[in-house]
């Protein structure tokens, strides 16, 4: 009787000790879903801007110890240095994190978490936050500059020294706030962001192009030499970065970006900042002491008053990058046949192809745009055909290269795809389909109702005259559409 005691005693134990691991694999496994749905929900509803969140997303895909160049500091980094032309031109790989009014002490956070995952040969400090007076920011400063980075002690770090108080290191720390009111706001870029603007976002080197004209006066400065002391805070962090990348034994340079808005008490912070770098050993640029050298018009060259447009930024980045190659141990890695640096060609198609479609777009003569149509890429692809029956005059033709597929007649039903200095005629098939194209996830097709893109019409066949649809193929979009009538004339002009 003792032993089948015993024994039943056993196997109660046995399967007591079955529940509780049973048990222990519920609750695991209901953490690890509430974990996963709670990243999805993380990613899903995190504000998507530039700078900051997307901008660090980027930048954490790079291949590690691919970077070269690291531009650190506020919007005029990112809008101002010219990621695509460092390479094409110089061959330089460099990235640019920053964030809008970035001040030092998330400079310096930033700088730490990219050195957690690459070893550039030397950063590039913009140094506007030496004018900015502020010792906390902004609920929208304080999200663009810290939501981007990885949970961690730098993260944290960055957070405490941009918030008052424990309540707001919670708040950024897990941005309910942000999260909960978005529920209204989410599209198909919050779900799936590589849809939008896939060669963008997957190519992206933290630069994007500030399109547009804005007309400035030139600044003025009176008194040149003045010392006007930054912040203490600022100049606290500011010190902090100069000491962190001699502490890691990589170079600095402290560089202001041309500005139209620099005045003298700007000069007098940017000259408390290049005292206190040379006191250092460090080198400091100011570019506004440059502008006849770098060629700045500012009647063209910026695209707001502080900031430079695809003209300016192109000047300014010349220059800079002559400066670097010429100063600094830099290596020109557009020889590498490892496919390590593939990407930063990619980018720099994406960026000139995103200012030829725009540019494409404010052409307002219709021989200048003509032109322009013909001396685009082979990444291009020209779709056209004549609305109501018409046809397509003698000039046209010729600027299109017509004439040795078709002969002017008084009703032309052809659709026609240009491509490559080739022209052909579309035929329809049994599906009344005459033409589709993939384009990454996005879907081309031309019907008998007009020229879609992911199945939205984006001609304007209801207009008389010769509809032409630009797709610009490496950038997976419509460039741009117009319709052009008999009188050589716009009809339909998109942004014209």
């Amino acid at each position: 009787m003792k032993l089948l005691a015993k024994k039943k005693e056993l196997q109660n134990g046995i399967l007591s000790g079955l529940k509780s691991v049973k048990d222990l694999v519920r609750a695991v496994s209901f953490l690890l879903l509430v974990a996963f749905l709670l990243n999805i929900w993380v990613i899903w509803f995190i504000p998507k801007h530039h700078d900051g969140n997307r901008m660090m997303e980027t930048f954490y895909a790079q291949p590690q110890n691919s970077i070269d160049v690291l531009v650190v500091g506020s919007s005029h980094t990112f809008i101002d240095v010219n990621t695509g032309m460092l390479w094409e031109d110089f061959g330089i790989p460099s990235f640019v994190i920053g964030g809008s009014l970035q001040p030092f002490w998330n400079s310096y956070y930033f700088i730490r978490e990219a050195l957690n995952y690459q070893h550039p040969r030397m950063i590039v400090l913009e140094a506007f936050a030496c004018d900015v007076d502020f010792d906390y920011g902004d609920h929208g400063m304080i999200i663009n500059n810290v939501s981007g980075m990885r949970m961690n002690r730098n993260k944290l770090e960055a957070i405490r020294a941009s918030v008052t108080d424990v309540d707001g290191i919670i708040d950024f720390s897990l941005l309910f706030r942000e999260y909960h009111n978005r529920y209204s706001e989410l599209t198909i870029n919050d779900v799936a962001p590589e849809l939008g603007d896939p060669v963008r976002f997957e190519n992206n080197k933290g630069f994007y192009d500030y399109l547009g004209t804005y007309p400035i006066t030139r600044p003025v400065c009176d008194m040149d030499d003045e010392i006007v002391p930054m912040p203490n805070k600022e100049e606290y962090y500011y010190k902090l970065i100069i000491e962190y990348c001699q502490e890691q034994g990589i170079p600095l340079m402290i560089m202001v970006s041309p500005d139209g808005a620099y005045n003298d008490l700007s000069r007098g912070h940017y000259n408390h900042a290049r005292e206190i770098a040379e006191e250092y050993g460090v080198e400091f640029v100011d570019y506004n002491e440059y502008y006849d050298e770098i060629g700045i018009n500012f009647e063209t060259d910026f695209g707001d008053i502080g900031h430079l447009n695809y003209l300016g930024n192109r000047k300014f980045t010349n220059f800079l990058g002559e400066h670097l190659t010429d100063e600094y141990d830099l290596i020109d890695r557009r020889g590498d046949t490892t496919g390590l640096y593939d990407s930063w060609h990619e980018n720099y198609v994406y960026i000139e192809e995103r200012l030829d479609n725009y540019l494409l777009t404010q052409t307002e003569e219709v021989a200048d745009y003509l032109n322009m149509l013909n001396s685009l890429n082979d990444n291009y692809e020209i779709i056209l055909y004549v609305s109501e029956n018409r046809y397509i005059i003698d000039d046209l033709r010729r600027y299109l290269g017509l004439h040795s597929i078709s002969a002017i007649r008084p009703f032309d039903s052809n659709r026609y795809l240009i491509c490559g200095n080739v022209t052909n005629i579309l035929t329809q098939d049994d599906n009344g389909l005459y033409y589709e194209e993939f384009l990454g996830d996005h879907h081309l097709s031309v019907t008998n109702e007009g020229v879609f893109f992911d199945g939205t019409k984006v001609d304007e066949s209801y207009y008389t005259g010769v509809c032409i649809v630009t797709v610009d193929r490496h950038n997976q979009t419509v460039a741009d559409t117009v319709v052009i009538d008999e009188s050589m004339v716009y009809r339909y002009e998109s942004e014209h």
